[in-house]
């Protein structure tokens, strides 16, 4: 019997949603938040940034795309174990820079304390919050195949939708006075249209998305798509841009990962590369963008040393924000490709961890009593 091979589409997102990580935290740690917002530069860095925040939302919605199938069951828990030793060895790689270069006094305590807290990789958010999903996983998908038609999971995903995005574009405005339309940053007072309590869940409705995406797909013409992925990122740029006018870059739900825009754009990218044809791709390539994928993880986790030691560095030598822009193409790059090398350091480690504990398990099993009479 032929082998399936296995399609990189899934690496690609992953490795995509790794890369927009580290370039949303370009505009964390290079001024941008505190420029103000006018002119052709800032626009199109708030442009770039638009695009970029579909980055975790990628994430979530891979995991609904792979994991839909997953049942309560022993198997699928072990899984989690390699997601934990990588986030504590990548925790320990940046509690080791912290005290190497940063002079900080660590004791044993502050770190494991740290590393339980989820502050000893300062990026780890994405791994406290994930753990969380993961448990929840198998009861979100008996929910989602009790929905006895196509119709009534596009209600489950339409209704999440609803819950946690639909506020972020329309409880953001100001009724009450006509001349804030003309200058939105002027005030941050606005108007509540509709329930905002569930807005936090937004992981829920990515992960819905995912698993509609894996079991129906969108069909859509490339041309298509490519130009509505365009549309979205423009149309939420400009919105941003002009919540901002004049002002320091104004943060609010209409560009967080909640964000209705970031759900529409995150699906159009998602379904141009699920629906790309890689059958062509040479078994080399792919097995590289797989092995690649593999160590996304742990270089999102690391990342924040290398945002450390070279954002510093483009801030003193380049003073104003706008011209920093012209670096994005060097330091983002060099970033990603740094913390995928130490990731693939750390899998080393791990792998290491891994067979130790293999051999102390076996050995454990052989040489018990119960073994033993079995024999």
């Amino acid at each position: 019997m032929k082998d399936v091979k296995r399609s990189p589409a899934p690496d690609l997102i992953r490795i995509l949603a790794f890369v927009f990580v580290v370039s949303v935290h370009f505009f964390l740690n290079n001024g941008f938040y505190s420029q103000t917002v006018a002119g052709k530069r800032m626009f199109i860095m708030v442009l770039m940034r638009s695009l970029f925040m579909i980055c975790v939302p990628l994430f979530i919605t891979l995991s609904g795309y792979l994991l839909r199938k997953k049942k309560l069951e022993k198997s699928y828990y072990k899984r989690i174990v390699k997601i934990i030793i990588t986030y504590i060895l990548a925790s320990l790689f940046c509690v080791g820079y912290s005290i190497v270069f940063l002079d900080q006094d660590l004791t044993i305590k502050n770190i494991v304390l740290n590393i339980l807290n989820f502050s000893a990789a300062p990026y780890a958010w994405y791994i406290e919050m994930y753990l969380g999903l993961f448990l929840l996983i198998p009861f979100l998908n008996i929910v989602y195949d009790a929905m006895p038609s196509q119709k009534w999971k596009i209600w489950l995903v339409i209704t999440f939708v609803i819950l946690t995005s639909l506020p972020s574009v329309l409880n953001v405005y100001n009724f009450n006075a006509l001349d804030w339309w003309m200058l939105p940053s002027s005030s941050s007072a606005m108007d509540q249209l509709i329930p905002a309590w569930w807005q936090p869940m937004y992981p829920i409705t990515y992960y819905y998305i995912g698993c509609y995406l894996s079991e129906y797909g969108l069909k859509i013409k490339k041309s298509l798509n490519l130009l509505l992925i365009i549309l979205a990122t423009v149309f939420s740029g400009v919105f941003c841009y002009w919540r901002s006018y004049q002002s320091t870059f104004v943060l609010g739900n209409w560009c967080s990962y909640q964000s209705l825009f970031n759900v529409v754009l995150t699906v159009f990218v998602f379904t141009l590369i699920i629906n790309t044809n890689f059958d062509k791709l040479p078994n080399g390539l792919a097995k590289s963008i797989q092995k690649i994928s593999g160590l996304c993880l742990g270089g999102y986790l690391v990342s924040w040393v290398f945002d450390n030691k070279f954002y510093p560095i483009l801030l003193v030598k380049v003073p104003q924000v706008t011209e920093r822009l012209a670096y994005f193409i060097i330091i983002v790059p060099m970033i990603v490709v740094l913390s995928l090398l130490a990731s693939y350091l750390l899998s080393i480690i791990q792998l290491v961890i891994e067979k130790i504990f293999s051999f102390i398990v076996q050995l454990i099993r052989k040489n018990s009593p119960h073994t033993v009479q079995s024999k």
